[in-house]
């Protein structure tokens, strides 16, 4: 199963977080945006 957020897509969660977190440091936690992702990531 694959995981999309912002329009990229990974194969799994982890690597969707490890990826994109970096563009989202500024605006919230690590904490914060794992529940971010868990929240809006799209399964398919």
């Amino acid at each position: 199963m694959s995981y999309k957020l912002d329009g990229a897509k990974f194969a799994t969660i982890e690597e969707l977080i490890e990826a994109l977190y970096p563009l989202y440091a500024d605006k919230m936690s690590k904490e914060e945006f794992v529940k971010y992702v868990k929240e809006n990531a799209v399964q398919g």
